[in-house]
């Protein structure tokens, strides 16, 4: 497998890898649908976010050379697969005479961002010096179907003027399949084999003489109709001239009103030579935001990655913008709202805040904040907890998203949310002072923590993390209060903050084993083995410099970490067991890992943290050998074998990636409000510099490069301050998508001064000296790196 990065154009980041090498395709999506590639490169699954049903079952593509009447169908082929930020490409040879690509992607950009839809797009490539003749067969299941469970029922559907319509006679649901080309022949059938066998045979038509029966307009097109399980099939025959590329594209489109007239945008994603071309352009536009440059070309292609994966989770559902916790659903989730903020907060703020309102609407008449809300029909539900870490969470976002874009008006319209999150967070303590879950199940309903699916299981009472989380929730409350200009709710909030700071220590810390207990129960009984879950007192201050020193010295033991991550807890637990639970009694889960990067970052371990930011990107472009996906964040990890057994794309890792990234190396601190951009930097032993490229932050797009050695930031943004000793230097406006640079790998960052002058940082990462090529408004320079290391050259001026 190779990996290919680029520093200034991060659309052009890719994967070339055999598909031995991937265990999964790419999932891909628009702000409407979702469709997932398989391990052979078909197509399982367009889902729809207005109805959340998934309405195009599978699809696939077999190929004849009909001079030789030889099939290959995808178990037969062996490809080559490129994994980009927006598309997935597939390459391989037919019988050593023609080379065939397809181009897998969701349509995005103005013009196809909210249809529900997909396009492969085949390149067929003749090297030879005869023309030769290619059937194309692609076939489909019509109808939708999650994984094994029931098909889609009540839908109709035929060959019309050489596309194929179905329809749900039920719901109204249209979807149109077919070809930029006329097809030889297209059928629907409720037997899959049977089709197959005709393509083995080497066409879908008994009879040739027929051929016009099927591409013909009007009624006599429609050459059958039928109803059920129902697949579609086309033969399409395509002759490639020497030295040619003949050009086929295959597309699906649906909507859920049938009344809707669709066939027009159908034939426009059909005919729409740019779709790709848009496609790329919307992701390049995004990832030129929130470039977080480093030394670590692995961690910064896992900034690349992240981002990509985020963009194609993010969708519009009837009542507002969100991501699901499980693509492709339309369950949000208010804990994964909160973090995603985290991490979108950086680089989209504008979903951050979409996606905080969808919560804001639905929070309870208590102030209980609620589990999830489902995106079609509102349903929500809070499992019968009387206390979450939804609650503490969502304020906590709330004062992130502040930070980021210093809307006070934001602030002052949305007080109101934040009292009555506060005042409910303190009327659930008990006689001690402490947060305290009464839960009457177990499971989801009996678990009050980021842990709630492990079956079976039950924690609630006093839980630390909850308590840890409300302390800084009481203490978010207090500083948006401030923000809001209400001084009383200010003093009130950081008061019971630190009263119950002191009831989470007074009784949920141990002096004799110098930890928190798990929780203590409703019976009054303690849980209290030493498990990863003590990261949250580390990670919201509640714990003394003494304390999150010892314990994140404990989880940094070799009953913890593993080369992929921290697992949830040790294998020395009697508990433990490697991937029972979802992991949660000793897998590993990257989530937890990122949260434990930021604590030690924030503790004086900044080496520590960068390492498992290393190892867990290491473990996502792993491949087949630890079950990732590249260029995706796997969900879960076995805690013995180390392989991903959870989601190949986990929407809320790549979030919390970014976040990571951005509040330990990046310098940035999301919890601290200061009304302007800040920056602590933080040197990992043998970096030279670190560099953020429109980071959205403070309101504005931050750019600036953190030069250690010199101990000056430089930057656009003229309000930005920095922890001593760092100096900062007001280098002028960003201009750095005007540098051109070779080889890409290295970053540039450019400033112009009002005097005219360009200063041009030039970055190297650390894994092999380079001459760069440096290109900028027509004038060249050549410029010799060492590894890791930074130079500046300057450009013109007055």
């Amino acid at each position: 497998m190779r990996s290919s990065y680029d520093a200034q154009r991060n659309e052009f980041c890719a994967y070339v890898m055999h598909e031995r090498e991937t265990p999964y395709g790419l999932l891909l999506g628009n702000f409407k649908s979702y469709a997932q590639s398989t391990a052979k490169a078909g197509v399982r699954g367009l889902w729809d976010a207005d109805s959340d049903r998934i309405i195009f079952g599978t699809h696939q593509i077999a190929y004849r050379l009909r001079d030789v009447g030889v099939t290959y169908f995808p178990h037969e082929i062996e490809r080559t697969f490129t994994f980009l930020p927006y598309a997935q490409l597939s390459e391989f040879t037919l019988g050593e005479r023609i080379h065939v690509t397809e181009a897998f992607y969701v349509p995005h950009g103005p013009k196809f961002d909210r249809s529900v839809a997909f396009v492969v797009d085949l390149t067929l490539y003749n090297p030879g010096d005869a023309a030769v003749e290619v059937a194309v067969f692609p076939w489909a299941l019509l109808v939708g179907q999650r994984f094994y469970g029931e098909t889609e029922a009540d839908v109709d559907a035929g060959v019309v003027d050489g596309s194929i319509h179905a329809v749900n006679s039920t719901l109204g649901a249209q979807r149109w399949w077919g070809g930029s080309r006329e097809p030889y022949a297209a059928t629907v059938s409720v037997r899959e084999q049977a089709l197959l066998a005709q393509m083995r045979s080497g066409t879908l038509l008994e009879d040739e003489a027929v051929v016009e029966a099927f591409v013909e307009g009007g009624d006599t097109a429609r050459t059958s109709s039928v109803r059920g399980r129902i697949f579609g099939a086309m033969e399409y025959r395509i002759a490639v001239e020497p030295g040619a590329r003949s050009l086929l594209r295959l597309a699906v489109v649906f909507h859920k009103d049938g009344a809707l007239d669709l066939r027009p945008r159908f034939k426009d994603l059909l005919n729409d030579s740019k779709a790709l071309h848009d496609t790329q352009r919307y992701f390049a536009n995004r990832l030129a935001d929130a470039r977080f440059l480093t030394p670590s070309q692995r961690i910064s292609r896992g900034v690349v990655w992240a981002k990509a994966n985020m963009l194609r989770i993010i969708k519009e559902y009837p009542i507002g913008w969100g991501s699901t916790n499980s693509p492709p659903s339309d369950i949000l989730v208010s804990r994964d709202t909160s973090w995603f903020v985290h991490g979108f907060d950086y680089f989209m703020p504008e979903f951050s805040r979409d996606a905080i309102e969808v919560f804001n609407q639905h929070i309870e008449e208590s102030g209980l904040m609620i589990e999830y809300v489902r995106g079609v029909n509102a349903y929500k539900t809070a499992y019968d907890l009387n206390i979450n870490d939804d609650t503490p969470l969502h304020c906590i976002a709330m004062l992130h998203h502040y930070n980021a874009t210093l809307d006070e008006a934001w602030v002052r319209s949305r007080i109101s949310i934040v009292r009555q999150l506060a005042d409910y967070l303190l009327s659930q303590r008990d006689e001690r002072g402490l947060l305290f879950g009464k839960a009457q199940g177990v499971d989801m309903y009996g678990i009050s923590s980021w842990r709630n699916i492990i079956p079976y299981y039950k924690l609630d009472g006093a839980v630390t993390e909850i308590n840890s989380e409300g302390v800084f929730a009481l203490e978010a409350a207090a500083i948006l209060c401030a923000v809001a200009g209400d001084q009383e709710a200010w003093q009130r909030y950081s008061d019971e903050a630190q009263s119950l700071r002191e009831a989470t220590m007074n009784h949920l810390f141990d002096d004799d084993t110098g930890a928190f207990v798990l929780n203590i129960d409703q019976n009054g009984d303690f849980q209290d083995s030493f498990t990863a879950d003590e990261i949250f007192p580390v990670l919201f201050n509640v714990a003394d410099t003494g304390e999150r020193d010892a314990i994140l010295k404990r989880l940094s033991e070799s009953d913890f970490t593993t080369p992929v991550g921290l697992r949830t807890i040790s294998t020395a637990d009697p508990w433990y067991f490697p991937s029972f639970g979802f992991g949660l009694l000793g897998g590993v889960w990257p989530d937890l890992t990122l949260w434990y990067v930021v604590a030690l970052a924030r503790n004086g371990s900044i080496d520590e943290g960068v390492g498992f930011l290393d190892r867990i990107y290491e473990a996502m472009e792993g491949g087949s050998p630890r079950n990732t996906v590249p260029g995706e964040f796997a969900e879960w990890f076995d805690g013995g074998s180390l392989t991903n057994r959870g989601m190949y794309l986990s929407p809320w890792t790549g979030a919390k990636y970014l976040w990571a990234v951005a509040e330990t190396v990046g310098g940035f601190d999301g919890y601290r409000t200061s009304g302007r951009p800040h920056l602590h930097p933080l040197r990992p032993k043998g970096w030279n510099w670190v560099a953020g490229v429109n980071v959205r932050w403070g309101g504005k797009r931050c750019t600036y490069v953190v030069d250690f050695e010199r101990a000056t930031i430089s930057t656009n943004a003229p309000d930005l301050s920095a922890e001593e000793p760092y100096r900062v230097v007001g280098a002028g406006r960003d201009v750095s998508d005007e540098v051109t640079i070779s080889p890409v790998e290295i970053g540039a960052v450019a400033f112009e001064a009002p005097n005219g002058s360009v200063t041009i940082f030039v970055l190297n990462d650390d894994e092999q000296e380079r001459d760069a090529i440096v290109e900028f408004r027509g004038s060249s320079r050549r410029v010799e790196l060492a590894k890791g290391a930074i130079e500046s050259l300057v450009i013109g001026g007055r």
